[in-house]
């Protein structure tokens, strides 16, 4: 059996199974109603349009040569972004409005914010350089350079960006940065080592974050002068192919260039698709992207079909009518809606669990890899799967790797209506970590008739395990003792423990969540409010703090948390008598 290659499953997964339609927009195309009028003597046909035409007849039959749906526009009459991005693959001339790009990176822009993945193939005789320029500028967003100088406030900085930064820019001098030196801080964000030297050089500042600013100053400002739409309010990120010439990927977009011959376009079919292909090879997307695309594809493909119990039980669906329909309140009906939309989603992952052909597939990702690890005579899998993944291959990136694997496989991010047990989060006031370990059925926010869940409505009692910072040398190593929990806050992995240093009892604390299953309004996503049981009064006058809710330990660590924390509750006290010395 051939092994199947990197390559080939790229290929597959975003060009032979992924794309099913096709759009050529060009405002040199014939419409229908002008053709009409031409046969019909009416008007006479722009030589020029004939020859664009002539070139999307051709398109048109190779695209449905491979059953592709292909439809033509000329780009003015029914221009309507919604219908252009439901299409697979969108080839658009790039001076698609007045022999200029305008409009063609508008609609690039547009369709970089959609959730739906959009392959784009630039149809031009414009210099492909000169393209992937204006358009990588465009989608990488613009910066006003002197508006941000004159808010630094300092003096020496403005006076050398006016005198002498400013001029040598404007008259490509050595400080104006190269195109390859664009084109990597394009993709990369770095500043240009040659124009710090110079700057340095010029000792007109000696401050490194001052030379440092001025550096990315001159970057933005060759972005400022390349963009054609100068949008300052979207910042993306832009990748592309190292010399800046066949493609670019941003957002939700893949764009790929191609040249139109002047003389020659029989074989423009063919040298698209090759392009295309090549083009995405030289992205390299990751095994989890080429996953998903394969089961968007799955799905799209309306190769599944629903029958689940649920789905065929008249009985059933009625039944979950009437307790939408009857729900006492919207948190009640939004609850019961989830019920049924999350047993819709769970036989969809069941479904595609069961697709011989997406299984398939995905063995066939990891084998690929598997054979170029053996084949590529690196000794440790670490360091290859660090390359894999464009990651720095050292040892910090390694327990990083590791870090990422324990936090995935014991929790996931935080999506629930409400605390719950084993939601982790934060005291933005004391700056400490808590478990929660109370039961899951008394969080419920519209459940709890005890009598110390109606005096408190609508607030609620939570029991809590205090977490502490436990050291990566014991966490990583002793990861599957289970005895760690594993997070990000502010962009730092965290490691904690129920344990502070050597002691081997956990701190257990109540709180009581104000308004639980609300968030503070006018606050970030998942922060709400609590007051210590210690500190509460009747009135609860004590200024609450502030929990960001950050994580949700996964079924079965929750609940051995819970475990520890009910037996140190319930231990007796007074069976022993520790010695004082």
């Amino acid at each position: 059996m051939p092994i199947t290659t990197y390559n080939s499953l790229v290929k597959k997964t975003f060009c032979d199974n992924a794309i099913r339609s096709v759009v050529m927009i060009d405002d040199d195309f014939i419409t229908y109603s002008d053709s009409i009028r031409a046969l019909s003597r009416e008007i006479e046909l722009d030589p020029n349009k004939i020859d664009s035409s002539k070139r999307a007849a051709t398109l048109e039959s190779f695209f449905q040569a491979k059953n592709m749906i292909c439809d033509i526009d000329n780009g003015s009459v029914n221009f309507d972004v919604d219908r252009i991005r439901k299409s697979d693959l969108v080839i658009v001339d790039y001076h698609l409005d007045n022999n200029a790009p305008d409009k063609t990176i508008t609609l690039l822009k547009e369709l970089e914010n959609s959730d739906h993945l959009n392959m784009i193939v630039i149809y031009t005789r414009e210099d492909l350089p000169k393209a992937w320029m204006q358009i990588a500028s465009s989608l990488k967003g613009v910066v006003n350079c002197n508006e941000i100088i004159i808010e630094k406030e300092n003096e020496d900085l403005i006076d050398y960006w006016q005198n002498v930064i400013l001029p040598d820019l404007k008259h490509q001098g050595e400080r104006a940065l190269r195109r390859d030196e664009v084109v990597s801080y394009i993709q990369d964000g770095r500043c240009c080592k040659r124009v710090k030297k110079i700057i340095r050089e010029d000792e007109k500042i000696t401050q490194q974050d001052d030379i440092d600013f001025i550096a990315r100053m001159i970057a933005e400002y060759a972005i400022s002068e390349n963009a054609i739409i100068a949008d300052e309010n979207n910042k993306s990120i832009v990748s592309g192919d190292i010399n800046g010439l066949k493609w670019i990927q941003s957002g939700n977009i893949f764009v790929c260039l191609f040249h139109k011959d002047v003389e020659d376009h029989e074989n423009d079919g063919d040298r698209i698709w090759e392009t295309l292909n090549e083009s995405l090879i030289e992205w390299n997307p990751s095994y989890y992207q080429i996953i998903k695309s394969e089961i968007q594809n799955t799905i799209e493909s309306e190769a599944l079909s629903f029958n689940n119990h649920l789905a065929n039980d008249d009985y059933g669906q009625a039944g979950w009518l009437n307790q939408i329909l009857n729900s006492t309140s919207d948190e009640v009906k939004k609850k019961n809606i989830n019920f049924v939309f999350s047993n819709l989603s769970e036989e969809l992952y069941e479904r595609l669990r069961g697709n011989k052909s997406l299984v398939g597939f995905i063995n066939e990702v990891f084998e690929s890899y598997s054979c170029d690890f053996k084949s590529s005579e690196e000794p440790k899998s670490l360091k290859y799967c660090s390359h894999k993944m464009n990651l720095p291959s050292n040892d910090n990136s390694y327990k990083e790797m590791y870090h990422a694997l324990n936090m995935n496989l014991s929790s996931k991010n935080f999506e629930e209506g409400h605390i719950s047990t084993g939601t982790i989060f934060f005291d933005t006031q004391f700056e400490k970590w808590y478990l929660c370990v109370s039961a899951a059925c008394d969080l419920v926010p519209t459940q709890g008739n005890d009598p110390h869940h109606t005096r408190l409505s609508p607030h609620r009692l939570i029991k809590v395990l205090e977490l502490f910072n436990a050291s990566q040398s014991k966490a990583l190593p002793f990861a599957e003792q289970s005895k760690y929990i594993y997070v990000i806050h502010k962009n730092s992995r965290k490691y904690l423990s129920i344990f502070e240093g050597e002691k081997t009892l956990p701190v257990v604390d109540y709180m009581v969540i104000l308004n639980h299953g609300s968030v503070v309004q006018d606050e970030e996503k998942n922060i709400i409010s609590a007051v210590f049981l210690s500190n509460m009064d009747g009135n609860i006058k004590n200024v609450p703090v502030r929990l960001k809710l950050k994580s949700q330990l996964r079924s079965g660590y929750a609940e051995r948390y819970q475990a520890i924390a009910s037996q140190y509750s319930s231990r007796i006290g007074v069976d022993y008598v520790s010695m004082v010395p």
